[in-house]
Formats: structure tokens, C-alpha cells, sequence
């Protein structure tokens, strides 16, 4: 079994070889919060945003192993929408889309080499597989939030219509 290479150094994490799995009990918060993030979405009459937040989360899918519990996509996900029930608040759907944009695992971004990850263009896990990937916080997020408002968005709307046409 290899030695884990992993280290901080400058703020920036890096993995020389393929990071620790999470723990059985992370993995089964995380799959309970999924299932949460649904049922919050129907109470909330929106569950039209389902398969596009399960989509977005998808592309994050791998980062949790490098993040603090606190910054977990699913997690981060799930307290949003927590939030939104409590507060009885709708889900109005340009209000929800900058509240995702600006959750902190948006700040988060990887590279490879001189290739860095686009979220929205490759998934992460597609991304970092097989090869030394650098993870940091960074002060902005990638993409900027205004272009990922508009493309959860935009998966709203596509889902809208495939959910009409049935």
C-alpha cells in the first residue's frame, strides 16, 4: 500500500497520490443529505430543480475528500435548502441560483499540471483521476457567480420544459 503524499503548503493542498476515502459515516451523511435535498425541494413545490442540483452536485463529486465537513457540496446544499424551509421562504428561482453561487465550494478550484478544472465544463472526478491535482480556496469563485446563476438557470429551464413535455 502506497504512502499518502499529501501535504499543505501554502494554502495550497496538494495529493501526490489518490486521496483517502471518506469515512462510512461521511459517505452515509452525504447519502441521507441527498434524499433530504429532495424532500426539501418538494416541500419547497420545486422539484424541478432536483435533477439539476443532483446534475451540478455531480460535477463536485470527488472534492469532498478534499475539504473541510463544513464545505461539502451535498452538505452545503442540503443547509441551503434547510434554510429556505425554515424560513418558509419560496424558492424563487433567481434567488435560489445566486444563494447556490455563492455557497463556498464554488470558491474551491484544482490543477493539474498548467490545466485547471472548469466545473461547469468537466467533472472533478473526471479531472483528477489518475494524476497529482492541487486544491485551494480561492478568494472568487470559479466560474464567476453571474455565470454560474445563469447556468443553473438556464438547467432550470430546460428541466421546466422536459418535465411539460412529459
Amino acid at each position: 500500500m502506497k504512502k499518502n503524499n499529501s501535504h499543505l503548503s501554502g494554502g495550497v493542498f496538494v495529493m501526490n497520490d489518490l486521496p483517502p476515502p471518506i469515512s462510512p459515516l461521511q459517505q452515509e451523511v452525504r447519502t441521507q443529505a441527498i434524499v433530504t435535498i429532495g424532500h426539501f425541494l418538494e416541500g419547497l413545490g420545486e422539484p424541478g430543480w432536483r435533477s439539476v442540483l443532483l446534475g451540478w452536485l455531480g460535477r463536485y463529486d470527488g472534492l469532498e475528500v478534499y475539504l473541510y465537513l463544513e464545505d461539502d457540496p451535498v452538505l452545503t446544499v442540503r443547509d441551503l435548502l434547510a434554510r429556505y424551509v425554515e424560513a418558509l421562504r419560496p424558492a424563487d428561482p433567481v434567488r435560489l441560483a445566486a444563494d447556490l453561487a455563492a455557497l463556498p465550494f464554488c470558491r474551491y478550484r484544482a490543477q493539474r499540471g498548467d490545466e485547471k478544472w472548469r466545473p461547469l465544463a468537466e467533472t472533478f472526478s473526471s479531472f483528477c483521476r489518475g494524476t497529482t491535482v492541487e486544491v485551494w480556496e480561492s478568494e472568487r469563485p470559479a466560474p464567476p457567480p453571474q455565470v454560474l446563476e445563469n447556468w443553473l438557470l438556464a438547467q432550470f429551464c430546460a428541466a421546466q420544459i422536459c418535465n411539460r413535455r412529459g
